[in-house]
């Protein structure tokens, strides 16, 4: 068979749709018979009176016959469309005729049976699901709405009716309910500092929509506040206390005394002296704890930073270091670091000699769904451990005779300003210090 011929084939059947390809059959068998019939009358010599009756009363039956195979096969097909429009339109109550079981199309009707009672079965999971998530959010305190791919408002529960004051009608787009869109980001004018908002974007039917939800965290707030308010006042008032009733009493004693002797002056004013710069040195910590700068994060060689750290510890104490020479962190604020927790350290050490183990390594994180780089620093030391590990970090605690209680405060404030986070931990051979932060990949 040629191209050509093939070609010729395939147009014809694109031409004909499977209806017509029927019809032409059933015609062109009818046509056939008749003709037979009529070949088969001149044979036998029968007069065109003859041939004429027989093939018109052969054509009726034919007839019949072909609009009936052609009937029998349209009901089924148009059964088969009917019930599939209803099922789409989430009707249940229509049902097939019943099919011989070696009916061709008892199977097709069994398929489309089992695959509407199974959409059916998840479409009311769905909306079960989604009444309950509905009545859930409706009766939940916290604002929240959804926004569709086009930012027009898909959903809004009562809170957030409430917060708005203003008609949320589903359809209504996102700046016209006030609200603004920066970076794939949702934020109202109505959430001031006291809430907590977050705009978080999802998939839904491969189309990006938004769900935007607040928290009122005034409360916790104030009572944080309120918590670090009472703890400042009374450590300031128990620093002052200390300062100022030794140099009241002192300045008692002399005001008592009805001469002056000049030594005794000289050794009183010399101790008030001394309280004095005890107090102002507290003054200037709590004023450093209070001011620290934003860090200015950039690659450095940290061993070199640790030979100058330990320079400024004057008694017997030995460091040993191992892991990559490079840091990124603000080298100034760092050496800061180091230097209080090694004079921590060394002042809390019961043993002869202090020993620090300091390592720095670098680990990876799943933050966000990313991969994220993080530097990790290890101190530990050989002493007894933090005495109450729940205040270790509570600013101007301390549990010693000479101490302010800003080390470790400043220590944990600075990290935390990096991004990082700051962990202590008592261990079988001492006090363990942990911080870690994100550097920049790109740097390293």
């Amino acid at each position: 068979m040629s191209n050509n011929t093939i070609k010729s084939n395939k147009q014809l059947s694109l031409k004909f749709s499977h209806e017509q390809w029927l019809i032409f059959g059933l015609a062109t068998t009818l046509i056939v018979i008749l003709a037979l019939t009529i070949a088969l009358t001149y044979t036998l010599a029968w007069s065109k009176l003859a041939t004429a009756t027989l093939v018109f009363f052969l054509s009726y039956p034919l007839i019949w016959l072909a609009w009936r195979s052609y009937n029998f096969w349209k009901q089924a097909i148009m059964q088969l469309t009917t019930y599939t429009q209803v099922v789409r339109e989430g009707e249940t109550n229509l049902r097939f005729k019943v099919q011989h079981q070696d009916n061709l199309l008892a199977e097709l009707q069994q398929e489309i049976s089992a695959l509407a009672l199974g959409n059916a079965h998840k479409l009311q999971q769905n909306q079960t699901l989604e009444n309950v998530l509905s009545h859930i959010l409706d009766s939940w305190p916290i604002p929240v709405c959804l926004f569709d791919e086009n930012n027009q408002l898909s959903y809004r529960n009562i809170a957030m009716k409430e917060k708005i004051q203003q008609p949320m009608l589903i359809g209504t787009a996102a700046e016209d309910l006030g609200f603004v869109i920066e970076n794939g980001n949702l934020t109202h004018s109505q959430f001031n500092q006291q809430w907590q908002c977050q705009s978080i974007s999802y998939l839904f039917q491969q189309k990006k929509c938004h769900i935007f939800s607040a928290l009122d965290i005034s409360q916790p707030l104030h009572q944080q506040q309120s918590i670090t308010q009472q703890n400042l006042i009374r450590v300031l008032a128990h620093e002052l206390r200390n300062s100022l009733t030794p140099m009241a009493s002192m300045a008692d004693t002399l005001l008592c005394n009805d001469s002056f002797n000049e030594d005794q002056v000289r050794l009183v004013l010399s101790r008030i002296r001394q309280r004095s710069n005890r107090l102002l040195s507290f003054i200037e910590q709590y004023s450093q704890l209070s001011q620290l700068p934003a860090p200015q994060s950039s690659w450095f060689g940290f061993n070199d930073l640790l030979e100058d750290a330990k320079s400024m510890i004057t008694e017997p104490c030995t460091i040993n270091y191992q892991g990559s020479n490079q840091c990124f962190a603000d080298e100034q604020q760092m050496a800061q670091i180091l230097i209080n927790i090694f004079k921590n350290a060394q002042e809390a050490c019961d043993e002869e000699r202090c020993e620090i183990d300091v390592s720095l390594y670098y680990r990876q994180e799943n933050s966000q769904g990313y991969q994220q780089t993080k530097q990790v620093i290890d101190i530990r030391d050989n002493g007894p451990g933090f005495a109450n590990l729940d205040n270790a970090l509570t600013p101007f605690y301390t549990t010693k005779s000479h101490g302010s209680g800003i080390g470790l405060s400043l220590c944990a404030e600075i990290t935390r300003n990096h991004g990082g986070e700051f962990t202590l931990e008592n261990t079988e051979h001492g006090a363990r210090i942990r911080m870690a932060w994100p550097v920049d990949n790109k740097a390293h």
